[in-house]
């Protein structure tokens, strides 16, 4: 999670501090040029700790994308001010979060819920003994809201405007169903299966996908980026699996450079890792697909298999061992949840 703090003041930066040392240790500060050069001054340790050259609203303009969670250490109104026009989507958006100079409140003012500006609001005030100032329904009221929930078990919407309808529901106390995975039930009782009786003709229904699918994938040098996607996509439905799933992609160091991979995964907005030859070596007794050719190519007996391994949590199951089609190879892991 990579953290941004803003302070103009000598207090500001005082409480900036504070929150790094207790809170969010590898976060980067930036202060106003009168500021900084008064630390510079005093020989004071300037590690992570930047200069605001010019407006900040311009320097957030640069930053806004960059970071998960900014911080701004002063009063709400700057802050709504320098902000503006910065926002694009509820789901993209970064965690906001203002602190007044006194330390008293914290206040999360944009992507409470998605962003996670709530939960760190929480954590700020906890760490340096202020008070939390959360105005989202879902939490003043005692309840969840659909993207929090979607959140804490890291998945994602299908449909964020299916989740507002379905938070609405939960905020006016109406009664939603969840419907659980097939491994969990939410009664204590031995049930092998679930009946649900309505006689509503329409109910509102949010969907959250988990990503909990890791993919690994090997391909032929200069493939097209196309085809890779073609190919995901066809391996993907005949698993019955969302793309939404896909918790990142892995391969081989020896295609880190590979173009049409690396333009697939950004199209498709997966990330993407990439193991060296000696993390792969490390479990490849566990590969029950070796490939002779794969072996005297790069040095190891396969890419997609152990790959998916390696970048999974290593708790869970492969649907696919080995996939070829057409100058790819795909494994695909399912973590537990």
């Amino acid at each position: 999670m990579k953290i941004a703090i803003y302070c103009v003041s000598k207090n500001g930066y005082s409480i900036a501090l504070d929150i790094r040392e207790k809170v969010y240790e590898n976060s980067d500060i930036y202060i106003s040029e009168r500021v900084f050069k008064t630390f510079i001054l005093e020989k004071q340790n300037v590690k992570k700790i930047f200069k605001i050259d010019g407006k900040l609203s311009d320097l957030v303009g640069n930053t806004f994308i960059r970071y998960d969670l900014h911080i701004f250490i002063m009063a709400t109104g700057i802050v709504v001010r320098v902000i503006d026009g910065k926002s694009t989507t509820k789901d993209k958006d970064p965690g906001v979060i203002t602190v007044d100079e006194q330390a008293n409140f914290v206040i999360p003012i944009l992507s409470g819920h998605l962003g996670g500006a709530n939960e760190s609001c929480r954590k700020i005030a906890s760490g340096i003994k202020a008070i939390p100032v959360i105005t989202t329904a879902t939490d003043v009221s005692g309840k969840i809201a659909v993207d929090t929930m979607s959140q804490k078990l890291m998945s994602k919407l299908e449909n964020l405007e299916d989740a507002k309808r379905v938070t609405s529901l939960i905020v006016n106390g109406e009664n939603v169903s969840l419907y659980l995975p097939k491994n969990i039930v939410n009664t204590t009782q031995n049930s092998s299966g679930a009946i649900i009786i309505s006689n509503r003709k329409k109910i509102e229904i949010s969907k959250i996908i988990p990503q909990n699918i890791v993919l690994g994938i090997g391909c032929r040098r200069g493939i097209k980026k196309e085809h890779i996607i073609e190919k995901l996509t066809w391996a993907l439905n005949c698993q019955n699996l969302e793309i939404n799933s896909i918790k990142k992609v892995a391969s081989a160091w020896v295609k880190s450079d590979e173009i049409g991979l690396i333009e697939a995964m950004k199209e498709l907005n997966i990330p993407i890792e990439f193991f060296e030859k000696e993390e792969i070596l490390e479990v490849e007794d566990l590969i029950e697909n070796k490939s002779e050719y794969v072996k005297k190519s790069i040095g190891v007996y396969g890419v997609s298999e152990p790959c998916a391994y390696l970048a999974s949590t290593k708790k869970g199951e492969f649907l696919a061992k080995k996939i070829v089609l057409d100058g790819i190879t795909l494994s695909i892991f399912e973590e537990d949840m």
